[in-house]
């Protein structure tokens, strides 16, 4: 089990400016580095508190590879609908080696209406913007003269993309799924590694889902073992009853701003996005019992975390774990307790045999 760290801002002006809050979470990266965590996942999203703050994850991770030494960077996800793939995979290749190989590029399609509409993209594309864009992207790292004849993008022909990845043939390509069986197929047949979140779906429909991204990756003969990333948020506290009580109150700031962004659904409706209209009131009924009760939320103390994640590698062999540790309105200084339990404390427990850390 390799686990890593998830931003997802949940965060405003008002309460922490934006270069502060840059700065906390570089600290949070160098000492999840020191501490033998394996990676570090950024999203992307615009305009609202709910994730405005992470508009680039190329370029925090940028600042990342700069203060660190060994965790992987990933994009978790990039949009490849809201830049042009030739652009995108630049900026990607640049990372790739400005950090000596350590990116894993996640893509996603996007989900806010508001980001759609901000970007003049129609949401009835953004699956075939996505599969048109990682394709355009994968072969921009690969090919030499390539001409691309695409439904949104025609360029070509070309002189190979500079720079080259450090990672040869190309970083490893992550898929950002959650509950279509389109997406977790097209992943699989493509020989694509996926990112999930328990939070969405339940853990017998994401089962399913990775049983046919399973299916796709063999029936296509890819080599080796698909990937998976699973994200949690994550609050951890020397004392278990500290833990939850300081948990439940972040997450309903987190919920809280959640549902202002999710408000964006409000009379939307997509034939690409089926039911997505109803997650405002889905998180509105969903309360912190009931996520802990779900097992979708890992907190408490040392021990707890490690029987949490036990229990997560039971449910999702070989998952890498990214967790979220500042969510809503948890601290800057409660985050980094949190980072420091899990580095001293819980990874050692779920170190291997040869004693190694779960990196």
């Amino acid at each position: 089990m390799r686990i890593g760290l998830n931003f997802l801002p949940t965060v405003g002006p008002s309460e922490t400016p934006a270069d502060q809050f840059y700065r906390e979470c570089l600290d949070l990266c160098v000492a999840a580095d020191e501490l033998g965590f394996a990676h570090v996942k950024v999203v992307e999203h615009y305009f609202y508190e709910w994730g405005g703050y992470s508009p680039d994850p190329v370029t925090f991770l940028a600042a990342v590879a700069a203060r660190t030494h060994r965790v992987r960077l990933v994009t978790g996800a990039a949009v490849p609908a809201f830049t042009h793939p030739i652009k995108l995979a630049a900026k990607l290749s640049m990372l790739d080696n400005l950090s000596g190989g350590r990116l894993d590029a996640g893509f996603g399609r996007a989900f806010l209406p508001t980001e759609f509409e901000a970007f003049g993209v129609s949401m009835d594309d953004s699956r075939a913007r996505m599969q048109e864009g990682v394709e355009a992207i994968r072969r921009l790292w690969t090919e030499d003269g390539f001409r691309f004849g695409g439904r949104f993008h025609q360029f070509g022909p070309l002189p190979r993309l500079l720079p080259v990845p450090a990672q040869s043939p190309h970083p490893p390509i992550l898929i950002a799924a959650t509950m279509s069986e389109e997406s977790f197929a097209w992943a699989g047949a493509q020989g694509y590694h996926v990112m999930i979140i328990p939070i969405v779906a339940s853990h017998q429909r994401l089962t399913d889902l990775l049983a046919i991204h399973h299916r796709e990756w063999q029936r296509a003969e890819h080599p080796g073992t698909a990937r998976k990333h699973v994200s949690y948020h994550a609050y951890v506290a020397e004392r278990s009853a500290e833990a939850h009580r300081l948990a439940e109150q972040h997450f309903g700031d987190y919920q809280r701003k959640q549902l202002v962004a999710y408000g964006s659904w409000r009379g939307v409706a997509s034939e690409q996005y089926p039911g997505y209209e109803k997650m405002e009131e889905a998180v509105r009924r969903t309360g912190y019992r009931d996520l802990v009760d779900a097992g979708n939320v890992l907190v408490g103390d040392p021990p707890e975390l490690v029987g949490a994640l036990e229990e997560v590698g039971r449910r999702y062999p070989g998952a890498e774990v990214s967790l979220h540790v500042r969510f809503g309105s948890v601290t800057h200084q409660e985050a980094m307790r949190s980072v420091r339990l899990l580095g001293t404390q819980v990874l050692p427990k779920l170190a291997g045999e040869d004693g190694e850390a779960p990196r």
